[in-house]
C-alpha cells in the first residue's frame, strides 16, 4: 500500500485562463446535468443507466447538444459523468439496504442537478501523470501554463488534479502518490482524545485544543449581510439583476470562506501536533449525524466540525506512524471515574465537574473522559453497561477486576476544602 497525499494550491490565472476555467466548469456541469437527466429518464422506464452506458451516449450526442465545448478538454465531461455514476451507485446501494430491512449508517440522497452559482469545478487530468508541474507552474490540458502561489509540497506521481473556485479564487487540488509505504507504528505515549464543543479536544496528557467557534463569531456579520440581501430582493425583485446585490453575495461568500479556513486551520494544527507526539491515539466513536438532530446543539456541533477533526486525525496518524483506535460507541467515558471506575449514572450535559462516589476525586468531565479513553481497552476496573462488549482483551480484564466488591459511596466531609485542595 502506497500513501497518497493531497495539496490544494491557489492559482494566479490570466483573464484568458480564468475565462477558460469558467468554460470548462460549465462544460462539466452541463455534461453532469445531461447524464442525470438521462439517468432519471431510464429509471422511469425501469432501466438502470450506469456511467459505462452514459459516456458512449454522451460522445455520440455532444457535437449536437454542446458544439461550443468541442474545443475544450474532454476530461472535464468524462469525469463529470463518472462522478454522476458514483453518486447514483451510492444512492442505489443505500436503497437496496433500506429495502432489505437493514439500517444504513448514513442516509444517501438522490443526485441533484448542479447550478452555475454553486458548482464551479472540473477534473483537469486524464489519468496518472497527465498533468505536469514545473516549479510554481502547472501545465493543464487545453489551458496551458498556469502560475501557482506556491510549490507543490510532495514529490511523486500526480494521480488527480481538480480545479475549482472558492470565493472568487481558483485552486488546483493535487492528489500525489509519493511511492512511500505508511511508516510502522512508532513507540510513544498513548493519548486519549475527547472531543467537545466548549473545548475542541481534550487530551489525556492535559493539553487542550480550544474551539475557535468560527461560525458563532461571524454570525452577526452574516445576519447583517443576509438582511441586506433580503431587502434588495424585496425592492428590486428576486429575478432582476442588481450590482449591489451581487456585491453582497460576494461578501457573504468571503465570510463563509473565512469561517471554513479558520476552522480547518485550527483542525490541521491540532491534529498534526497530536499525531506527531503520540504512539497510539484513542478517540470516541461519535454518531455526529444523530447528535446534530438536537436542534438546541445542532449549530454548535456543526460549527465545531467534529467529523472533520477526527477524519484529519485518523489519516495523519497513518502519516506519522501513530496507531489510531476507536473506542466503542457505548463506552461511557464521561461517566466513569478514571481512577477507580465508579460510574456516575446521574451525570448530565451541564455537569462539567463531578465528585466520584468511590474514591472522592473531583473529576473534570473532559479530562476524565480523555483519561478513560487512554486506558481503552485495558481498563483495570469493572466497566458496567454496553461498553464492555467490544474487545476480548477488555472482557478478560473486566472479568478479573469485577470479582471484588463494589466501592462504597463516598461523600466529601468538607466540600470547600476539597475544592480548594484540588485547585492548588
Amino acid at each position: 500500500m502506497v500513501m497518497k497525499r493531497s495539496h490544494r494550491i491557489a492559482l494566479k490565472p490570466t483573464p484568458e485562463q480564468e475565462s477558460l476555467f469558467g468554460q470548462h466548469a460549465g462544460y462539466a456541469r452541463f455534461a453532469y446535468n445531461w447524464a442525470l437527466g438521462e439517468f432519471k429518464a431510464g429509471l422511469d422506464v425501469g432501466e438502470w443507466l450506469g456511467e459505462r452506458t452514459l459516456r458512449p451516449r454522451w460522445n455520440r450526442v455532444k457535437s449536437m447538444i454542446a458544439p461550443w465545448g468541442l474545443e475544450l478538454s474532454q476530461n472535464a465531461t468524462k469525469y463529470a459523468i463518472i462522478d454522476l455514476g458514483q453518486a447514483a451507485e451510492g444512492w442505489g446501494e443505500y436503497r437496496r439496504k433500506v429495502n432489505a430491512g437493514r439500517r444504513p449508517v448514513r442516509r444517501v440522497g438522490f443526485p441533484r442537478f448542479k447550478r452555475r452559482k454553486h458548482e464551479q469545478g472540473f477534473r483537469a487530468d486524464n489519468g496518472p501523470d497527465t498533468v505536469r508541474v514545473d516549479d510554481k507552474v502547472v501545465i493543464l490540458p487545453k489551458i496551458g501554463r498556469v502560475d501557482m502561489v506556491e510549490h507543490l509540497r510532495f514529490a511523486g506521481s500526480i494521480r488527480e488534479v481538480t480545479v475549482n473556485r472558492t470565493d472568487g479564487t481558483w485552486f488546483a487540488c493535487f492528489c500525489v502518490e509519493d511511492g512511500q509505504k505508511p511508516p510502522p507504528v512508532k513507540d510513544g505515549p498513548t493519548i486519549g482524545v475527547d472531543v467537545g464543543l466548549g473545548t475542541m479536544a481534550t487530551c489525556s496528557d492535559g493539553n487542550k485544543v480550544e474551539n475557535p467557534k468560527a461560525l458563532t463569531t461571524s454570525l452577526k456579520r452574516l445576519r447583517k449581510v443576509d438582511k441586506a440581501i433580503a431587502r434588495s430582493r424585496n425592492v428590486h425583485g428576486k429575478s432582476n439583476h442588481s450590482n449591489r446585490r451581487e456585491r453582497l453575495y460576494a461578501k457573504r461568500r468571503r465570510l463563509h470562506a473565512r469561517i471554513v479556513n479558520v476552522r480547518n486551520a485550527n483542525h490541521h494544527k491540532a491534529t498534526t501536533a497530536i499525531a506527531k507526539s503520540a504512539g497510539r491515539v484513542v478517540v470516541e466513536t461519535l454518531n455526529v449525524a444523530g447528535m446534530i438532530r438536537n436542534r438546541r446543539l445542532a449549530r454548535a456541533i456543526a460549527d465545531a466540525g467534529m467529523s472533520g477533526f477526527l477524519t484529519k486525525l485518523e489519516y495523519k496518524c497513518g502519516w506519522y506512524g501513530a496507531e489510531y483506535v476507536k473506542a466503542d460507541r457505548w463506552f461511557a467515558s464521561s461517566k466513569l471515574c478514571a481512577h477507580c471506575g465508579w460510574k456516575n449514572d446521574d451525570l448530565t450535559l451541564s455537569d462539567r465537574e463531578w465528585w466520584c462516589g468511590g474514591c472522592g476525586t473531583l473529576n473534570d468531565r473532559d479530562l476524565n473522559a480523555a483519561q478513560n479513553l487512554e486506558q481503552w481497552p485495558g481498563l483495570s476496573f469493572p466497566v458496567p453497561g454496553r461498553g464492555d462488549r467490544v474487545s476480548p482483551a477488555m472482557l478478560a480484564v473486566v472479568g478479573e477486576a469485577s470479582s471484588g466488591s463494589a466501592p462504597e459511596i463516598w461523600a466529601p466531609a468538607n466540600l470547600e476544602y476539597q475544592i480548594s485542595s484540588d485547585s492548588e
